[in-house]
């Protein structure tokens, strides 16, 4: 990537020669700028909306069976509410100057609810509930003949009493004390489980943060909307101000507004915009080998989509949509040559091992990644650690010093562990989990860092899949493969990750551009603190809504308690037919992990290397189906705009882009609220 151009406004985002962007980073290292806390009236704010935010959250999801508020990397709840506290600034303004939040308050709040709203998505606390009653609750258990398979392995200190489940299941009740009683011990147990697991990643995030964020100036796409929508430019003026903005803003208003008016009645026209109302490239082409595309060509118009490739590196927008493709022609081929064809053996069917590939992928990028930066690393071990060759390294502006950073992973790790061996897990099985989950989170963070993708999922090859599939459920217990059963909800689905909101919490901190930056140690705590508000808020939330319409009758959506009986087929089909170790599997991961390598290595070398990583590490998961289209489209705005424009017009269609991203966001919500 090129040198950032630095330009004589400071408070304009840095630019890199392909238009990728950088928050504005401190002109001058050697003097920091001045820090400004959290007041007390931000911590207040930002701490009642937290219950608000995901109780919204919750019923739009699972009784309205709305849109998924907590899916999106930037968070729509947040971001609708950052808009929101953003619109009544401007009136407290005019009204009462004194009052108005400054861009360090409104970014305090902004961070609090996307770390609260995180947690409680779909691939975290959503799948917990469900999993902790899916598995006692007499019904299902009657019914998939559990109590004989595993039903002695269970750790029933994590579970609640099953007294007080069938209400939760069936519904017109309320979470009274009894009820509350009855999951005392599984709220205080798992609420200790998120906040080690996710205090865990807040200190790796301080060990990588000066490397990723002021070393490699990764571009950080998803905070820039953000911090632009909060910056107030004494020479231009905020963006509100731009009417090219709001062009851009009412372009999806209109659109996505006559495409939910067009569901209430179809006679009013719209635009098709998503792959639901859009043709299916692939649908059509049956027989084989095209066949093997199995429908995965999906188009998509997405606003918000486009509008975020823009702020993209162009080898990188590029690089995504390219090895989405080049995955689909692998299996083209695999059934070409007949690697997958009916009656294939098992380890042919699985050609050519996508989930492998992408595990290997997600291993590999975290792990080279460590050998390239291993100085940097040496660096800050050694100033933990107190060596007297790193005495001048410095961590004063860190969120916490690197002694606390790495004193509370290796607590955090060790407390993590202990906690699956309470549950039944031989002694070194977690071990392997927690590493592997742990280079997962770190590839995942970065690729966020580097990509800044609306939405992206892990590999199917999951850290708790890679132990038990891919090592053979043969050679564990049942108590193991038990308490592995209820880690599940923790590492199945990435796209509640919270790490990448930490980090860019960090970044956001490191980018505001008002009188002061945001205290980084401040920063700490909040994260802290919103972990701990957002993990109850998120009890209360789910339990509520269950024992007052019930989780087993229609008027909930039926796929987010179903999410949590899948983990008991698995263990079911674990149990009743173990698998040995497959080495073609191995073979899978052994191949992600020497492309992603050779990827790495090709790009440091050569400037003209046009592939990414990331790419191909995304593009072999369910990342890209239905985002490759608009990701193409927006790649093709930015090349187009690059070459005849330059960075001139680039930065001239900065205001349209942050407008059709903001536009498409606030509208959803105005209609998730109204339905």
């Amino acid at each position: 990537m090129a040198s950032p151009l630095t330009g004589p406004e400071l408070p304009r985002p840095e630019t890199t020669g392909d238009g990728a962007l950088s928050p504005p980073s401190s002109p001058d290292t050697d003097l920091p700028a001045p820090t400004a806390g959290i007041t007390v009236r931000a911590f207040v704010l930002g701490t009642l909306l937290i219950p608000l935010m995901v109780y919204w959250v919750q019923y739009t999801e699972i009784v309205a069976e709305g849109t998924d508020l907590a899916a999106m990397s930037l968070i729509i709840p947040a971001l609708f509410g950052l808009f929101i506290l953003i619109c009544l600034n401007g009136m407290v303004s005019r009204v009462a100057p004194r009052w108005k939040l400054t861009q360090v308050e409104l970014l305090f709040i902004y961070v609090m609810q996307t770390i609260s709203v995180c947690i409680s998505g779909i691939g975290m606390m959503q799948c917990l509930v469900t999993t902790l009653g899916n598995g006692l609750y007499s019904d299902y258990a009657a019914a998939n003949g559990w109590k004989d398979l595993f039903y002695r392995a269970l750790p029933t200190h994590l579970l609640p009493d099953p007294e007080v489940l069938p209400r939760l299941y069936r519904g017109n009740s309320h979470l009274s004390l009894e009820y509350l009683a009855g999951w005392a011990g599984p709220i205080a147990w798992w609420t200790a489980f998120i906040f080690v697991l996710l205090g865990s990643m807040l200190c790796l995030n301080v060990l990588l943060r000066k490397q990723w964020i002021d070393n490699e100036k990764l571009p950080f796409p998803i905070v820039y909307l953000p911090l632009e929508i909060t910056r107030s430019d004494p020479e231009n003026g905020p963006i509100w101000r731009n009417p090219l903005f709001w062009f851009a803003f009412m372009i999806p208003v209109v659109l996505e507004s006559l495409a939910s008016l067009n569901y209430l009645y179809p006679s009013i026209p719209a635009l098709p915009l998503k792959p639901t109302t859009l043709p299916n490239l692939s649908a059509e082409l049956k027989q084989p080998p095209w066949n093997a595309l199995g429908g995965s060509l999906t188009l998509g118009l997405y606003p918000f989509v486009i509008g975020m490739i823009y702020f993209l590196p162009t080898d990188v927008s590029f690089s995504l949509w390219f090895f989405y493709l080049f995955s689909r022609m692998e299996d083209v081929v695999a059934v070409a040559t007949g690697l997958r064809v009916p009656g294939a053996p098992p380890a042919m069917a699985r050609m050519p091992y996508h989930g492998e590939q992408a595990a290997g992928a997600f291993l590999g990028f975290a792990l080279i990644g460590f050998w390239t930066y291993r100085k940097y690393l040496a660096a800050v071990f050694g100033k933990a650690f107190g060596e007297h060759a790193y005495r001048n390294v410095s961590d004063e502006n860190e969120p916490c010093s690197y002694r606390t950073a790495v004193i509370g992973f290796a607590v955090g790790f060790a407390l993590l562990c202990w906690f699956s061996w309470a549950g039944g897990m031989v002694w070194w099985l977690p071990v392997a989990f927690f590493l592997a989950f742990f280079l997962y989170a770190i590839t995942y963070t970065r690729a966020r860092a580097e990509a800044g993708l609306p939405l992206a999922y892990g590999p199917a090859i999951s850290p708790h899949s890679l132990v038990i599939d891919v090592g053979g459920s043969a050679n564990y217990d049942v108590p193991s493969l038990t308490m592995m059963t209820y880690l599940h909800w923790s590492d199945y689905n990435l796209r509640s990750l919270v790490m990448p909101h930490q980090l860019e919490a960090m970044k956001i901190a490191n980018s505001t551009t008002g009188p002061a930056r945001m205290n980084s140690r401040h920063l700490f705590w909040v994260i802290l603190w919103s972990t701990f508000v957002g993990t109850l808020s998120t009890w209360w939330s789910i339990l509520s809504i269950y024992y007052q319409y019930g989780a087993a009758t229609g008027n909930v959506n039926a796929w987010r308690t179903t999410i949590g009986t899948i983990p008991f087929r698995i263990l079911s089909d674990w149990i009743k037919n173990p698998v040995a170790f497959e080495p073609g599997r191995l073979y899978g991961i052994f191949a992600g992990f020497g492309i992603t390598g050779a990827l790495m290595v090709l790009r440091t070398r050569f400037l003209w290397w046009p592939f990414h990583p990331v790419g191909y590490i995304l593009g072999e998961t369910n990342t890209m189906g239905w985002l490759w289209s608009p990701t193409l489209i927006g790649w093709l705005i930015k090349v187009l705009v690059l070459r005849y424009g330059g960075i001139r017009l680039f930065r001239c269609g900065i205001p349209f882009f942050i407008g059709l991203v903001l536009g498409d966001y606030v509208i959803s919500c105005i209609w998730t609220l109204l339905g």
